[in-house]
């Protein structure tokens, strides 16, 4: 690296900076956007130490920067900041022009790209324009590098300095951020504000215009379709078929025969993917506003605007167990954190979680109520330890795949990288190595079978020499896989949950862990409680694969007491409680999740 940031700190409005430096290499900040640098004032040098200090209050012109992102970084000279340069000694600076190029490009133009799966790595960009976006962007962030303790850090050096008697504030904050080749980088995020006394209103706008035209839409359908009690609708919003857990809360209620007592209907489309007309919008409302109970899982937007009535009763179903990860409410004040004020989270009146213990995780997640979250485990695990349904899964995957009964099988499953589904990637060539992979198979005859997030667009690459034991089977069902893998491996991901309670197994492969940590956010740290081998480095984890390490690993019994799921009748729990209005033991529904 040629520039190390040992310190960052502040000292009333001045940002003073402390790092290591080669020769001739100075510390810089740069916007994209402005196309423009900001260099930090040198105080001092000793040896390769350099001290340097920016002044917020006038950052060049006699003024504060302008409102953005700076970028912390060094900048390229005329020869570097062409294609060519990049080619033979920075290729990643081609990816990432590649990166803004594409962001550029007309929304209609990337919506076609992705329908026929390319990417902004596989687009016709021409040299040319290549050339062009390097040399306008003369920035390198990849030989800057960080002290890990001070990385860990940053989100505490905000900072806001407010003027003209409070009705003004400018806010500088040190933000951890990631590339698209998952590289870290720090930015200092400037904001102007003017002190707003009605924090609830909103400007505005054509989206607002159009949400108020919806909202009035669900109001008109409401007094069209009068409640009757007995309309259940099912309501999936990414993507094209219904959850396992709801599917096995539609599927327990018809073997009940309360298909007959209830009507139910069910809506599944993805509105991430494709154009999405006004009249699809004003279908999935329609649906609403005709139904008593409606059940969701995982996000849905439609609720960050309209309120379902209080003789509805909206269900939160979550998909996902006890992870590591952030979300909802827990990244509150990191890139994806929902809004304090208009939130579909905000609105639910019963969100299920496996057992109480995680009560006060996913109170914060969905910001309601612990009162609100109903501990009736899982649906989808209702019969996962079956014994009879885990040999049919087994018998039906080696049947396709026989492969699967001649040695040991690891299915590896991270989450992905990116802040949702729109930019979700996995950074295989950084994090894996194929060749150490293949070769520790054939060692110990194992197969590592990848089985990717469904956020993941690209599939990894694996050489045709090394595919008969590095294998992609994103495409199978992970609950399915679990029967006949030895050993899971996964990172920030809840899918061990599930996993653990087949008594096998699991590796933690995290060589971004601090980064993660730090950009993402974690509500538990995977240090503190991952039940399982947590492995940093490729050499590591090739190792504890190979010495099969993992399995002189016993779990905290207190992690898996907070991971561990109530058994069975989960979906009889939700139905009881929620349709049927019975106070099911163990459940404690103690009041609406609404006030």
């Amino acid at each position: 690296m040629s520039i190390i940031v040992e310190d960052i700190s502040w000292n009333r409005v001045f940002l003073n900076v402390r790092y290591r430096a080669t020769e001739g290499e100075t510390l810089k900040l740069y916007r994209i956007r402005q196309e423009a640098f900001i260099e930090f004032r040198e105080q001092g040098r000793e040896g390769d130490v350099v001290w340097a200090q920016l002044n917020l209050a006038d950052a060049g012109h006699r003024e504060p920067p302008e409102a953005g992102e700076w970028i912390f970084c060094c900048q390229l000279s005329e020869r570097e900041a062409t294609l060519a340069w990049a080619t033979a000694h920075a290729p990643y600076l081609i990816r990432l022009a590649r990166k803004r190029l594409w962001n550029e490009l007309p929304k209609r133009k990337q919506r076609r790209a992705r329908e026929v799966e390319i990417t902004f790595d596989d687009y016709s960009f021409t040299d040319a324009e290549i050339d062009a976006e390097i040399a306008r962007h003369p920035f390198a962030t990849h030989d800057v590098a960080y002290d890990p303790a001070l990385f860990g850090d940053l989100q505490s050096l905000s900072r806001v300095f407010r003027y003209f008697g409070g009705r003004y504030a400018v806010a500088a904050s040190i933000l951890p951020r990631t590339d698209a080749t998952d590289f870290p980088f720090v930015v200092l995020a400037v904001d102007f504000f003017i002190k707003n006394y009605h924090p609830r209103i909103r400007r505005v706008s054509r989206v607002f215009f159009e949400k108020q035209c919806f909202i009035a839409f669900h109001k008109v359908m409401r007094l069209l379709f009068p409640k009757h009690g007995n309309r259940v609708l099912f309501l999936k919003t990414n993507g094209d078929e219904p959850t396992d857990n709801m599917a096995a809360i539609r599927d327990r209620m018809i073997e009940r025969g309360l298909d007959g007592q209830f009507k139910i209907a069910e809506r599944y489309r993805n509105t991430l993917e494709g154009h999405q007309n006004v009249f699809s919008w004003c279908r999935d409302i329609i649906q609403i506003a005709k139904s008593d109970y409606v059940f969701i899982d995982d996000y849905c937007p439609v609720f960050n605007f309209l309120d379902p009535g209080d003789k509805a009763v909206l269900t939160q179903v979550w998909h996902a167990g006890v992870g590591f990860k952030s979300v909802g409410y827990a990244r509150f004040g990191i890139t994806g954190s929902p809004d304090p004020y208009q939130s579909g989270h905000r609105r639910y009146d019963y969100a299920l979680v496996g057992n109480e213990h995680l009560r006060e995780i996913y109170s914060e997640v969905f910001g309601i109520e612990p009162e609100a979250l109903l501990a009736t485990g899982m649906p989808r695990l209702d019969h996962f330890l079956e014994e009879d349904r885990g040999r049919a899964i087994r018998a039906e995957l080696v049947e396709r795949f026989p492969w699967m009964e001649k040695g040991r099988v690891i299915v590896f499953a991270p989450t992905f990288r990116g802040t949702g589904q729109r930019t979700a990637f996995y950074p295989y060539g950084t994090y894996l190595d194929m060749k150490a992979l293949y070769e520790m198979c054939e060692r110990t005859n194992s197969y590592f079978v990848f089985e990717m997030h469904h956020f993941i667009e690209e599939r990894p690459v694996i050489p045709e020499k090394y595919r008969d034991r590095l294998i992609d089977l994103s495409d199978e069902n992970l609950n399915h896989l679990y029967f006949v893998a030895d050993v899971l491996v996964t990172d920030y991901s809840s899918c061990f949950y599930d996993y653990l309670l087949l008594e096998k197994p699991v590796v933690f492969y995290v060589p971004d862990k601090d980064v993660y940590q730090a950009t993402r956010g974690v509500q538990r740290t995977v240090d503190e409680l991952a039940p399982g081998v947590v492995c940093e480095t490729m050499d590591d984890f090739v190792r504890v694969l190979e010495t099969e390490a993992y399995a002189e690993v016993e779990p905290d019994p207190s992690v898996l007491d907070r991971c561990l799921e109530r058994s069975g009748l989960a979906s009889d729990r939700a139905i009881d409680t929620i349709l049927l209005g019975r106070d099911v033991p163990g459940v404690k529904m103690a009041s609406k999740g609404r006030g």
